[in-house]
């Protein structure tokens, strides 16, 4: 059994609610074409209500712009709007029975509005930023609607950063702002940041959803001075020309300066972006230079060592005509001159760069013919003396000794001894590198200084030793 109860008033007809089973609830013959409606300010808008009921009297809507009287013997109602501008309407559709009872149904539509102007600035600053300093972007959005439906999206590039919603529930346009924290480094320089304000209206809105991105903000990102990677140690024929490499760079860009040890040799310099060259003629003696490069947020110095490779027929070895022993003197006739001996010994390679417990091998030959034999003196791997060879190989298997000084020497006949001591850099690897923050521990504090320390264990050499 249904029984009628009225529950309010409306159009000054009362609202049929049913009672069913002890619960009321609406029970109108009426049915919206479409249910809902997502609207752009100023378009068109119509919808159909329908009823399946033939005992009724009229039906019509209600509305602040396209409401209807009451329509007679129809069983459709049209609401139509040209140019709709009202941000809070409520259409309402209705149907009055025979008897006089109304019952009605209220048509959902959003009312929406893409802004007038996205734009993007930096609160509090202009000019170039600075390296590891924190920035505030702003994005402004105006006269949008409605508020709850907008997401404002942030890139860098086309990179996506962040986004933004809004709980306000606002049906009218209004003025908003949106903000994203940024702290810039050296590979941000000429970056460009955007913001973007979408409208997500719900299935029923527009798809893709209604944009309106800001002109891109560009940033200049000032830093100090780095060394680009280059060779520290050059070495060159006597007499050579040898061109040093200081390339750096930095913004503002960096100005360079050079200095050295020794006046030896005419010198130039050269710049090309950011490679900075410094060229030496005639080159005769081993000396180190030191590059520094300084811009107004730091200055940085690096020395580069230039070591002259003198073959080996011009390192003279003198000798006396004449043995001496111990107390007495040889002179030697006026006339006479020394004896010029080239020095008699090869290395190849002339230096060894090692892994610790590597395997090394390292030929040492003579030109000479005028020996007893030769050999290698070494801690490990070291030979006997070998005669009638003119090349003997120093070798070791797993090489663990971090002072080893191999030795390769010859017996002339003449009863001297001349040795090359062969350079050996044995290097190993760290084994464990890891970081962590000083004093401090769970998460950090915006706009606090925190100190990150990087644990190296158990490498050498400490002097190759560069930490990035």
């Amino acid at each position: 059994m249904c029984e009628i109860i009225f529950s309010r008033i409306f159009l000054g007809f009362p609202v049929l609610l049913w009672m069913a089973g002890g619960l009321a609830h609406a029970s109108c013959p009426l049915e919206l074409n479409p249910p809902r409606l997502v609207v752009r300010y100023g378009d068109s808008v119509s919808v159909n209500c329908s009823t399946s009921s033939t005992d009724h009297e009229g039906m019509g809507w209600e509305a602040t712009f396209g409401g209807t009287g009451l329509e007679p013997d129809v069983i459709v109602v049209t609401w139509t709007v040209k140019n709709l501008t009202d941000w809070t309407i409520q259409p309402k559709c209705y149907i009055t029975s025979k008897d006089g009872k109304q019952c009605l149904e209220t048509f959902p539509v959003i009312l929406y509005k893409t802004p007038d102007r996205v734009s993007i600035s930096v609160l509090n600053h202009s000019g170039p930023m600075v390296e590891g300093t924190q920035y505030q972007l702003q994005c402004d959005i105006q006269n949008i609607a409605p508020l709850q439906n907008l997401v404002v999206k942030w890139y860098k590039g086309n990179k996506p950063l962040d986004n933004v919603i809004y709980s306000n529930i606002s049906k009218r346009p209004e003025d908003v702002s949106a903000t994203l924290m940024i702290s810039p480094n050296r590979n941000d320089d000429g970056a460009q940041y955007r913001c973007r304000a979408e409208l997500d209206l719900g299935p029923e809105g527009p798809q893709p959803h209604p944009t309106v991105t800001s002109e891109p903000l560009s940033i200049t990102v000032h830093y100090a001075p780095e060394f680009l990677p280059g060779n520290d140690t050059v070495e060159v024929s006597a007499g050579s020309d040898v061109s040093l490499d200081c390339s750096a760079e930095g913004n503002p860009p960096p100005e360079l300066r050079w200095t050295n040890n020794t006046a030896e040799g005419n010198a130039n310099e050269t710049t090309v972006g950011h490679l900075r060259t410094l060229n030496i003629s005639r080159v005769t003696a081993n000396a180190t230079y030191n590059c520094t490069v300084t811009n107004r947020l730091g200055s940085i110095t690096k020395q580069i060592h230039v070591l002259v490779d003198v073959p080996p027929q011009q390192h003279p070895t003198m000798f006396s005509t004449a043995p001496s022993t111990p107390g007495t003197m040889t002179t030697l006739p006026g006339t006479a001159k020394p004896k010029v001996v080239t020095f008699p010994l090869e290395l190849n390679p002339p230096r060894v760069v090692v892994r610790y417990r590597d395997s090394v091998s390292v030929k040492c030959s003579t030109s000479s013919t005028d020996h007893d034999g030769m050999g290698w003196e070494a801690t490990f791997g070291g030979t006997s003396l070998e005669q009638d060879v003119n090349v003997v190989t120093w070798t070791v298997e797993n090489l663990t000794d971090w002072t080893i000084e191999p030795k390769c020497y010859i017996n002339l006949n003449d009863g001297e001894q001349p040795s090359i001591v062969l350079p050996v850099i044995l290097y190993k690897t760290p084994d464990r590198v890891s970081i962590s923050v000083l004093n401090h521990s769970g998460p950090m504090v915006e706009g606090t200084q925190y100190q990150l320390q990087c644990d190296i264990q158990n490498i050498t050499p400490l002097q190759n030793l560069v930490v990035k």
